[in-house]
């Protein structure tokens, strides 16, 4: 690995190969399309009402955090001038932690030229991955590379996407550093905004982000995308877009910009769980690099700095992200544990952790019905499940294992065919014995 160095100079230009030059992608915006998922959906009823429709986040994906991978593509033209989206990059990759429990958001974006093995069995920029194998190869590659077991949900937004967001909530506020001057006419970008803050349509906001001329070429256009990710999240939950015409703006940008695994139940529970979210908490970074390189075949690419990422990685996407959540001793004050039933899941590589934890609560005098293995062993933190109605109990679960980390999942209604509680083991009670 080569020594640390300072961020790349701009990159000099490149002869594309025939009949095939890349665009930079379209700024990714996904906190901001779940906050204005919600302003059309839970300003009209009340929270009260609502809670009672929209299942939890925990319910629906059972577990307390996921991670969302955001990718945002180019686009191609022949020497014709005709667009094509074969072989698109993904430019703008962002890897997302939602933690439930904490409704802390935290963002690590990675930049496009990481320079990596692929599973092609050649080294390249780790935006190639998309282009070699779409989604899936995207998610296996960039899951590997940030030393993550998968990632839950993807979302890709097409290069027009932040164009059209940005136009259909009349613009944001920027303050830009410095004059931007820039002209691709092949490549159709221009770039022409003065030093100073002042109110950019979509157009504008595209190029803005786009911008890499400057002497933090790929480094400083993270920090735009970035900036305006925020803009457009404070125009949406400041200006509450939730009249008819944005709603139906805000829907066809969606369907024409968006793609993504993430189902209609699941989108409506985040948006709703994360609707109050501070601007101020969310987290951002941008992975770090050794050096700049020439690679042997001409790329100019960033080597990448593998201690570095694995110390970014637990503090922004695996590690804590807030302060573990406090107890409520009060509400299982009077839960007798023989009235509780518990089944036990291990959610960890540690063989053994269901039955050493149901032993633990069967001392305690819960009633233990099952013992087994959950759906994944990647749990970082144990979660406990349970119903409405079984609350308390899994409450007094919680306070019989004595992990601070520990968080309950509540589903919207009763199930009679699930157990009162169910404890899936996490990686936090792996020293139990």
């Amino acid at each position: 690995m080569g020594k640390h160095l300072e961020p790349p100079a701009p990159r000099r230009a490149r002869t594309s190969p025939p009949k095939l030059r890349s665009l930079l992608p379209a700024i990714v915006v996904l906190v901001a399309a779940l906050a204005g998922f919600l302003v059309f959906n839970h300003r009209a009823i009340t929270d009260a009402v609502t809670r009672v429709f929209i299942p939890s986040p925990e319910s629906l994906f059972g577990k307390s955090r996921i991670y969302l991978l955001v990718l945002g593509t180019d686009d191609n033209w022949t020497d014709t001038d005709q667009l094509y989206t074969k072989n698109d990059r993904s430019d703008t990759i962002m890897a997302v932690a939602l933690d439930f429990p904490s409704h802390v958001v935290s963002v690590i974006s990675v930049p496009r030229d990481m320079w990596l093995r692929l599973p092609g069995g050649y080294h390249g920029k780790i935006n190639a991955a998309f282009a070699d194998g779409g989604v899936k190869e995207s998610e296996a590659v960039i899951a590997r590379f940030l030393g993550l077991p998968s990632f839950d949900r993807y979302v890709v937004l097409k290069i027009n996407a932040t164009k059209e967001l940005v136009d259909a909530i009349g613009g944001i506020d920027v303050c830009v550093d410095e004059t931007m001057n820039y002209d691709d006419n092949w490549g159709h970008l221009h770039i022409h905004l003065k030093k100073g803050c002042q109110h950019l349509d979509g157009q504008q906001a595209v190029g803005y982000s786009r911008f890499r001329h400057d002497a933090l070429g790929d480094i400083g256009r993270i920090q735009r995308q970035q900036q305006v990710v925020r803009a457009v999240i404070a125009k949406l939950k400041n200006d509450k877009f939730n009249d008819l015409t944005h709603i139906v703006q805000l829907i066809d940008v969606a369907r024409r910009n968006v793609q993504t695994n993430l189902t209609f139940d699941e989108m409506r529970s985040l948006a709703f769980a994360f609707r109050d979210v501070n601007l101020a908490g969310i987290k951002t970074a941008q992975l770090p690099y050794l050096d700049a390189v020439d690679e042997p075949d001409g790329e100019n690419a960033l080597e990448p700095d593998p201690a570095g990422i694995d110390r970014m990685v637990a503090k922004y996407l695996t590690g804590p992200l807030a302060a573990p959540p406090t107890p409520n001793p009060a509400l299982a004050a009077n839960v007798a544990p023989g009235s509780v039933h518990v089944d036990v899941e291990n959610g960890t590589a540690q063989a053994g952790m269901a039955q050493t934890v149901a032993d633990r609560l069967k001392a305690k005098g819960f009633v233990i019905d099952a013992i087994g293995n959950a759906d994944r062993s990647d749990y970082a933190s144990t979660l406990i499940r349970a119903d409405a109605a079984n609350q308390a109990g899994a409450e007094a679960v919680r306070q019989a294992l004595a992990v601070s980390t520990a968080t309950i999942a509540l589903a919207s209604s009763a199930d009679a065919t699930a157990p009162a509680v169910t404890v899936v083991v996490g990686q936090d009670i792996a020293g139990v014995r």
